[in-house]
């Protein structure tokens, strides 16, 4: 297929997808939320005050600086130099079906505000709202080269966190999205995360420039999260994929493992996650045992009603995506070291898991959630299933503001 007809099948999908009422292609990883309606007490939540919580998210990213006046903002453009760091916080919905207590809170440098969210779009879920950065322990800021993994050490340290979490964005999402979902991931996982925050321009239409982008930024990854390793212990760090940026955790790992071929001791990393993975599941099966070797535990989230996969399998010459393995699944779940999670029932669609990853991560099991319950399918296969008790999947929304912004 010539590039001018994968562009024009990308349109094809594209309008094919707003007019069947599918989420559009250009919200890669976005998931759509219906409309809030009035609760059982006439309650708007539209309109009726909610809490948030303010997150500071440390970040390295290719992209070229635009903020102004002290604002911390980036474009849809490489700075062609070489990574940029910060720390930038960020407004994140309360989590669900995960507790965060006040003791939490306050050791990792968060604080709750209750506002009324923006209402920009009625069709759309409320955005959230500005935050008081009077109120912020960590002042938005960038940060030089040889700054941003001492200081990002020293929050770990300060917030009595064993562990981190490095976090790659997928596809066609901007600055602000990709801090967005950091910050959801830290609220979850109550964790410090780090971003690795790579140019991938807005709009599925711009797929394979995204595909690119993430190419020529493979490199700077593998020597950020190389620097990362050696300043602190792997098995305190967490790597997690979403999407496209499941390409980077995997080729970084395999990698990685030649240094075990090679006669090295390799220290393991705490786990490895891969949510809604846009890579090809044929070429990941050919490497597991690369991967695997890399951590102690690693966790691959997929679903079998993920559209956004849908489009890229076709794209991709029909070749099933990894977030969506439909015929490689016994032989992936086979795979020693490996669990796959099938999350097609929290209806999430192309979003992370939020909720599920977390209790997993943390306790190896769902937490005490009532309306969902675990299955082992088969050796290194579980899935996440509604039980008589679930009536609605929990709500995910993503934040769209930030402190200090």
């Amino acid at each position: 297929m010539t590039p001018t007809r994968i562009i024009s099948t990308l349109i094809v999908l594209a309008m094919v997808g707003v007019t069947a009422g599918l989420p559009a292609p250009a919200e890669t990883g976005q998931e759509r939320v219906a409309p809030p309606t009035a609760d059982k007490q006439g309650a708007d939540p539209a309109t009726t005050p909610q809490e948030w919580l303010v997150v500071p998210v440390f970040y390295a990213t290719n992209r070229n600086f635009v903020g102004e006046n002290g604002s911390i903002a980036y474009s849809e453009e490489p700075n062609n130099k070489a990574l940029l760091f910060g720390v930038k916080n960020i407004a994140s919905p309360i989590p669900v079906y995960t507790k965060v207590d006040k003791d939490t809170e306050k050791r990792m440098s968060w604080h709750r505000m209750v506002k009324e969210p923006k209402i920009i779009d009625p069709s759309e879920p409320p955005a959230p709202p500005d935050a008081d950065s009077s109120k912020c322990t960590f002042q938005d800021k960038t940060l030089g080269r040889e700054e941003i993994v001492p200081a990002f050490i020293s929050y770990m340290k300060d917030s009595g966190s064993k562990e981190t979490v490095v976090f790659v964005h997928g596809c066609c999402a901007n600055f602000d999205k990709s801090m967005q979902r950091a910050a959801t991931i830290a609220a979850y996982l109550q964790a410090p995360v780090l971003l690795y925050d790579w140019v991938s321009p807005k709009g599925f239409k711009k797929y394979l420039e995204n595909e690119t982008r993430a190419e020529q930024t493979m490199d700077d990854f593998c020597r950020f999260l190389s620097k990362i390793e050696k300043l602190s212990d792997p098995g305190n760090v967490t790597i997690m994929g979403h999407s496209m940026g499941t390409r980077f955790v995997d080729q970084a790992m395999v990698r990685r493992s030649q240094r075990a071929i090679g006669g090295q001791t390799l220290p393991k990393f705490r786990e490895l996650i891969m949510s809604n993975a846009d890579s090809d599941a044929t070429s990941f099966l050919n490497h597991a045992r690369e991967f695997t070797m890399n951590a102690e535990k690693s966790r691959i989230y997929f679903n079998s009603k993920d559209e956004v996969l849908d489009y890229s399998a076709t794209v991709h010459g029909r070749f099933p995506r990894l977030g969506n393995p439909g015929p490689l699944l016994s032989d992936l779940s086979k795979t020693e070291g490996i669990e796959l999670v099938d999350i097609t029932q929290n209806n999430s669609k192309h979003e992370i898991p939020f909720w599920i990853v977390a209790n997993l991560h943390r306790f190896n099991n769902l937490g005490k959630v009532k309306e969902f319950e675990l299955k082992h399918v088969s050796p290194g296969l579980i899935s996440v299933e509604r039980t008589e008790l679930s009536q609605a999947e929990p709500e995910q929304t993503l934040s769209e503001c930030v402190c200090n912004r």
